[in-house]
């Protein structure tokens, strides 16, 4: 392949990425709610590294009334789902702020610790009875495996004996379904609806849709029972499910059209939630932290009328990508040996497609890292991919190759086989809530491959481990894109740039070139 072809392929991939800021930045006609309120919104008040999971936490009270005044605005209800971690401060806030509550009482596997919640929310309950509209004996309990519908019955009647206030359990649909006999126990049925994370994930288009058949099914399943939608949503950020994409203006469109459906067919619901969660990252992966109608920070970010863009910010990140572009660019052909007109042009162009693929990695790690570790393993992958970058351009951008080039882009190659191996197994035994960032491996499989089809000799040093990690990808990216399915375009993109590295990294047999050693000159 000749460099002008090279310079082509970096000029289009170049156009892609700013094409694919401005279309991110572009407002997006979205049908408004009817209303401007929403019935009710889950409450967790974290913020950053906090979580409900460290019990010597507790929410500060001005927190509590400063998010509370702020929800008002939006909401006429808020649910929680335990007394702990100072949640038991919402009811008193809520009254000043006039609120209504959904109070929760988490229960799980330890029944002393289950007596315990259920002694705070009784009392919660009694102390402010205009308040607490509801208290929910559980949330999902069942789906986790840690409790036996017969003995959660035993606790909601214990807790309906004490209380004035109407009582209900919440979990996914098809828990109820499973476990119909439960609805004896309760006043109201409380259901999630999230089409997202079901097992056969629905696309935003037929979401609603999806929503109105099973509130209609379950209507069908449990006559006469009064229906509570305890958990509808969408998130804006995370890994697509075969076509359920998580962007912001699909959130948006999600939360818009379940107020709509509300107000026609007369449901009572809840939405999740009032604010990203970061600590959820650690459960549900990216997407887990991205729920929230407000941000961590407490900035508005789902609206219910008029157009939205799903990156407000775009020309931050084009403006990004195209100084990175050029000093990338402009360092390769400078590094190299005399790189003549043709050779700066294929730097240059091939500098903007890495600066357009290196601003989507750093949004991209802006939204998925949250502990230390993961900022610096995620940073570490971004310098790892400039780099490669960098001499990867400088050897295409010459006329010819110098052997002394080899051993470095065979490290390089060797690294970026590693991040993509440990991607694919990842996917393979447990690929529920992993992200699928192509702008973590793009550079590497595109300006690998382009170096393969310089000559016939790609000049990069190799070792016999290329091979199995090489190899690994090669037989675990095909087995992805078919368990995501064809609906799932992240996917498959992922897994043709990973496939693309694997197999460039393998000996080509109608090429020369085997274990170590370069075809190259001096």
């Amino acid at each position: 392949m000749g460099r002008g072809w090279i310079a082509a392929v970096f000029a289009a991939c170049a156009a892609f990425a700013f094409f694919a800021w401005v279309q991110l930045g572009r407002p997006v006609a979205i049908p408004d709610a009817p209303t401007a309120h929403a019935a009710c919104v889950s409450y967790a008040p974290f913020q950053g590294s906090e979580t409900p999971f460290n019990e010597s936490f507790v929410v500060p009270k001005e927190r509590v009334l400063s998010d509370l005044q702020a929800l008002a605005t939006f909401t006429d209800c808020v649910r929680t789902y335990a007394t702990t971690n100072g949640l038991d401060q919402v009811p008193e806030a809520a009254q000043k702020v006039g609120l209504k509550v959904l109070q929760g009482i988490w229960i799980g596997r330890k029944d002393s610790d289950n007596i315990r919640e259920m002694a705070r929310g009784v009392a919660l309950a009694r102390q402010f009875p205009d308040t607490i509209t509801g208290v929910i004996v559980g949330n999902e309990a069942l789906l986790r495996r840690e409790i036996t519908a017969d003995r959660l019955a035993v606790l909601i009647q214990q807790v309906k004996g004490q209380i004035s206030q109407p009582v209900t359990y919440a979990d996914v649909w098809e828990f109820w379904e499973q476990n119909p006999s439960l609805a004896q126990a309760v006043d109201f049925i409380t259901i999630h609806l999230l089409p997202y994370w079901e097992d056969q994930p629905t696309p935003v288009d037929e979401a609603i849709a999806h929503v109105v058949a099973t509130h209609q099914h379950m209507e069908q399943v449990f006559p006469g029972k009064k229906l509570l939608i305890g958990e509808i949503g969408w998130p804006s950020a995370g890994r697509q499910r075969q076509g359920a994409e998580a962007t912001l203006v699909n959130e948006t469109r999600f939360i818009r059209g379940v107020i709509a459906a509300a107000a026609e067919h007369q449901w009572d619901y809840n939405l999740i939630e009032s604010f990203d969660q970061p600590w959820k990252r650690a459960l549900e992966g990216t997407a887990g932290g991205y729920w929230g109608l407000f941000t961590d920070d407490r900035e508005p970010k789902v609206t219910l009328q008029g157009p939205l863009a799903e990156e407000a910010g775009w020309m931050r990140w084009a403006g990004l990508a195209a100084a990175l572009g050029i000093g990338l660019g402009g360092l390769a052909a400078s590094s190299g040996r005399r790189a003549d007109l043709v050779g700066w042009g294929v730097s240059l162009l091939g500098g903007l497609a890495s600066g357009g693929a290196l601003s989507f990695l750093a949004l991209h790690i802006e939204q998925s890292s949250r502990q230390p570790w993961e900022w610096g393993l995620n940073g570490a992958i971004w310098c790892l991919m400039a780099l490669t970058s960098v001499i990867i351009l400088r050897v295409l951008c010459q006329q010819t190759i110098h052997r002394e080039d080899a051993a470095l882009l065979g490290w390089l190659r060797r690294l970026a086989l590693i991040v993509a191996s440990v991607g694919v197994i990842g996917h393979v035994f447990g690929g529920r809530y992993r992200d699928f960032p192509s702008s973590m491996i793009v550079i590497a499989a595109v300006g690998f491959l382009l170096l393969r089809l310089r000559t016939d000799h790609d000049g990069v040093s190799r070792r016999p481990e290329d091979s199995w990690l090489a190899g690994a990808i090669v037989l675990g990216a095909p087995v992805v894109a078919i368990s995501e399915g064809w609906l799932n375009g992240d996917a498959l993109t992922w897994c043709a740039l990973v496939l693309s590295l694997g197999l460039v990294a393998l000996p080509w047999p109608w090429q020369g070139g085997g274990y170590g050693g370069s075809s190259f000159s001096r």
